[in-house]
């Protein structure tokens, strides 16, 4: 009977591991997109720009779901060949994650989930 509850248990921590590893994973995948569609937009580069988007929406459709957020507009801007408004759209979103005043930035911090730099809530265990 011990074996029978200690495999169960061993394959309980197997699992959650896994979960665990694939979160990470994905989590990464995200934040790699994300610096690159950054880098493409910093450097001008529209074809990467609208490469990166792409490839940040297929790993991340939730991110640009909503079609009045930031990074749904730097989309539409990419689509539209307007780098100008996909840059300045870019600028606004990292500014708003992380700009402002240190007090809002703590008042918001202690009173919500932290999230990634699209807006989604990571573990903060890690």
């Amino acid at each position: 009977m011990t074996t029978g509850i200690n495999t169960s248990v061993i394959g309980t921590t197997s699992s959650s591991s896994t979960s665990s590893t694939a979160s990470t994973t994905n989590w990464q995948q995200k934040k790699s997109d994300f610096q690159s569609l950054s880098q493409a937009l910093k450097s001008g580069n529209l074809d990467a720009a609208k490469a990166a988007y792409a490839q940040l929406a297929k790993d991340d459709p939730n991110a640009v779901k909503n079609a009045n957020s930031p990074l749904a507009q730097i989309g539409s801007d990419l689509q539209s060949g307007n780098l100008s408004g996909a840059q300045q759209a870019f600028s606004a979103l990292h500014n708003g994650r992380h700009g402002g005043s240190s007090s809002a930035s703590a008042s918001s911090t202690s009173t919500s989930n932290p999230t990634d730099t699209l807006g989604n809530n990571v573990d903060a265990l890690a």
